[in-house]
């Protein structure tokens, strides 16, 4: 079976239980930022986009564990893709901004041109959408990298230092 540290050249291999736990944290608070845009900001816009018949009164699907499982999983990503480029961007809150923000452009900005240009919802909720989805990916970026950590390289384990 693979593991994220089999996919390592040279430097230090990813370390899968911190990739793990700083991607989950940024999932939550990705999750945090879109109920905010959605639950909050937009809540009585979606009320008057169902009435004019823009959008279905409930969903086709189980979407909120299927939302939340999404959220967690882009969470997941992210802290990958910050792991990734640690080594040769460096460690820190720049990284970390810099990998929310060409992510969440490259995330939101397509398919909300998209739905400004095409959708019959108007410009204002793929505007918001475009807005919060940055935040919320530049948020979980920040959370992720300050999460992750690389293992220290050159250490001796405790276990092999001798006993007092």
């Amino acid at each position: 079976m693979l593991h994220v540290n089999d996919f390592h050249e040279g430097g230090n291999p990813m370390q899968s239980k911190r990739l793990l736990i700083s991607g989950l944290a940024a999932g939550v608070v990705m999750a945090i930022v879109d109920f905010i845009a959605n639950g909050v900001v937009l809540a009585e816009r979606y009320k008057m986009l169902q009435q004019a018949g823009h959008f279905l009164p409930a969903p086709r699907l189980p979407f909120f564990p299927l939302w939340i499982l999404m959220e967690l999983a882009l969470g997941i990503g992210v802290a990958w893709i910050y792991a990734a480029v640690r080594p040769r961007l460096g460690p820190g809150p720049k990284t970390a901004l810099t990998v929310g923000v060409v992510l969440g452009l490259m995330i939101y900005l397509p398919g909300n041109l998209a739905q400004a240009s095409w959708s019959a919802v108007g410009r204002f909720v793929p505007l918001v959408w475009l807005i919060f989805g940055l935040i919320g990916t530049i948020a979980g970026a920040l959370v992720a990298g300050a999460l992750y950590k690389e293992a220290l390289t050159g250490q001796i384990p405790a276990s092999a230092l001798p006993s007092r």
